[in-house]
């Protein structure tokens, strides 16, 4: 089957199931470091399929808490994140050329702004990456910058003259949302996604002291939550909806 791309899926469609009819160009544009990874099982199976991935992440420091960051000032905190996030690619596997972590405007909370500054720069890397699909966190989200950065990709994404689809994804924060299409998967693959999430340690080590559980278990009971609410006998899931534009 081809993927439809037309707003015509009625039930959820499995991901690895798709027979695509060409490769893709792929882009991720994330509002935090981490939030490319994820949906890192998905993006590692669209790569494995003959996809082609782009990443674009902004920067930010937010997110350390004091006992992480003691000493460190708001530069410190931004070059630690992005530091993590470094890391988190190259255990990826992704090519340094097809990623950027950008420094776009942020608000006083030190995450990334709705700015038409912000909108003219991820424009362009749109218009010079050219990708068939955007992936970025769902707009229905209690975070701020998940909000702003699906504003901000969904007002370029309508001005291209070539068609797009948005991959919306479902994130800790997302208040609800359409499962359009999933990426259902093993423990193997969850523990895959555990050492990869693992590289974010100053975001895991918080969650340890705030929530009791890793950075790696917080999403991972996300995904196993999806794959219960879908039905699935796999035990994880990632999930998406699926906009057109363009």
């Amino acid at each position: 089957m081809d993927f439809p791309f037309d707003g015509s899926i009625e039930v959820p469609i499995d991901i690895t199931n798709v027979q695509w009819n060409r490769s893709l160009r792929l882009l991720v544009t994330a509002p935090h470091p981490d939030d490319f990874d994820a949906i890192s099982v998905t993006l590692r199976r669209m790569v494995q399929a003959g996809h082609t991935l782009f990443a674009v992440v902004a920067q930010t420091g937010s997110g350390i808490d004091s006992i992480y960051g003691a000493g460190m000032n708001q530069q410190d905190r931004t070059a630690l994140r992005n530091r993590e996030q470094e890391s988190s690619f190259k255990f990826f596997g992704i090519e340094p050329s097809h990623y950027q972590i950008l420094a776009l405007e942020n608000e006083p909370d030190d995450q990334v702004a709705y700015s038409q500054a912000n909108i003219a720069v991820l424009e362009g890397i749109v218009r010079e990456i050219k990708p068939d699909v955007l992936f970025m966190p769902h707009g229905n989200d209690t975070n701020r910058a998940h909000r702003d950065m699906c504003r901000m990709m969904r007002d370029i994404a309508k001005r291209m003259d070539w068609p797009i689809a948005l991959m919306l994804n479902s994130d800790v924060k997302t208040v609800e949302m359409r499962k359009d299409v999933y990426t259902a998967f093993d423990r193997e693959e969850a523990a895959w996604k555990g050492e990869l999430l693992r590289h974010h340690d100053s975001q895991h080590q918080r969650n340890l002291r705030v929530r009791g559980h890793g950075f790696d278990d917080r999403v991972l009971m996300l995904n196993e939550r999806t794959a219960k609410g879908l039905g699935l006998s796999a035990p994880y899931a990632e999930s998406f909806e699926i906009e057109r534009c363009g």
